[in-house]
Order: C-alpha cells, then structure tokens, then sequence
C-alpha cells in the first residue's frame, strides 16, 4: 500500500494533543515535524501525566525520509518505548525500501517478521505524520498504508470523508495483520478510528483522533 500526501503538503507542523480515556486525561502527546525540498523529518513523544494515568507510560519516537512521486519514503526510524512494565528501544534503515533492524532490544527478539520481506512498508511515526500532518484539504483522507515496526505489521487506512461546515472527519481503521501474539489478536484486532480537520490559514489541522477500543474510547484533543 502507498500513501498519496496532497499536493504542496510542505511547511511544518507542530501538535500538542491532551490524551484522553473514557474523559479523563491520560497524558500529552506532541507531534512535530517538516516537509520541504521532496524530505520529511518528524518526531513525537508521549508521556502519561494528570488523574487519569494508572500507570507511568512514554514513548520517543523519531523518522526521517523523502517524498517520492508524491509518496513517503522513510529512511530510518528509531523509537524508545517504556510501557510502564516493559521497556524496549529500536533502530530501523531502509534501503529501497527494505526496512533492516539495526539496532535496540527489538534487534534480539527472535520472533519477530522478516524485515526482508516487508518492502514497502511504513515505520509507525511516518504513518502518524502521514495521517496528522498539517495539509490542504485536496486528498485530505487518502491514506491507506502498510506499517511494519521491526517486528509487526498493520495496516492504517482512511475509507470515508465527511464535511460538517468548515471541518472535515476522515474514519477508518487501523488492523493488525501478522507478528502479533494470539493474545493481541484475541484482545482486538480492529481499531476504528476517526480524525477531524478544522480550517487554519491555508492548511487544515487535525483537530480531534476518536479511537475505539476494548477499554473505550482515546482521544487526542488538539490543544
């Protein structure tokens, strides 16, 4: 799957999201990066925070890549994940768009798909940045790609767009599809999720991410 980035998508973006679980805030979520000259740089970093944190919880992830025939093409990406029980870094390079693991504690696992075969593919932050990037509304909700993390691969598609006044809402889903454990794929498979854009200046901004789960819904709520 390929994603097709609107035409002029350049200039930068800079998100602070309140993350929230069933209303109440769980954390914040920043979301930064830049498009220009065909190259994409991008960075996010979570960290639970306020009452509703059960627990302590953070990721850092960074990507960097270039824009080919209007498509994302990631060059490397590194992330450091702490989910308050487990902790674990990884370093992936991408030649022709064969993603290698070159690094962290991912590189160990013995489980884990075959980076070879998942050419094509997106690392997780490019697929984010894709999706949540500030951009014109021309192709607003035309993403449908393939994510591979080093060692699973899923799949982040928009399949509706609706406009209400000045605000467009993009819904679909995000599916795990292969290196997940039985128990992940009992738990859920599917997330839906829906993200609206509001107007500002000549891009538009996401605004609102819904995702459905088995715990109820998140939300990030731009700030």
């Amino acid at each position: 799957m390929a994603l097709a980035p609107p035409a002029r998508a350049e200039g930068d973006t800079a998100a602070v999201f309140d993350v929230r679980l069933l209303g109440l805030k769980m954390g914040q979520m920043t979301l930064a990066g830049r498009i220009a000259d065909g190259a994409y740089v991008a960075r996010s970093e979570f960290a639970t925070t306020g009452l509703g944190s059960i627990a302590r919880a953070s990721f850092d992830l960074a990507a960097r890549g270039r824009l080919a025939q209007r498509l994302f093409r990631p060059a490397s990406y590194s992330e450091r994940i702490d989910t308050g029980r487990r902790q674990s870094t990884a370093e992936l390079r991408y030649s022709g768009g064969v993603p290698r693991v070159v690094g962290g504690t991912l590189a160990a696992e013995e489980d884990r798909l075959d980076p070879s075969t998942q050419g094509g593919t997106l690392d997780p932050l490019s697929a984010l940045f894709a999706a949540l990037h500030d951009r014109p509304d021309a192709a607003l909700c035309d993403v449908d790609v393939i994510l591979f993390d080093g060692a699973r691969r899923s799949r982040l598609a928009m399949t509706n767009r609706r406009e209400d006044g000045t605000e467009v809402t993009c819904s679909g889903a995000y599916t795990r599809l292969d290196g997940f454990s039985t128990r992940e794929l009992e738990r859920q498979t599917v997330y839906p999720f829906s993200v609206t854009f509001a107007q500002n200046g000549p891009r538009m901004q996401a605004q609102r991410v819904t995702v459905r789960s088995t715990y109820g819904n998140a939300e990030l709520l731009r700030r």
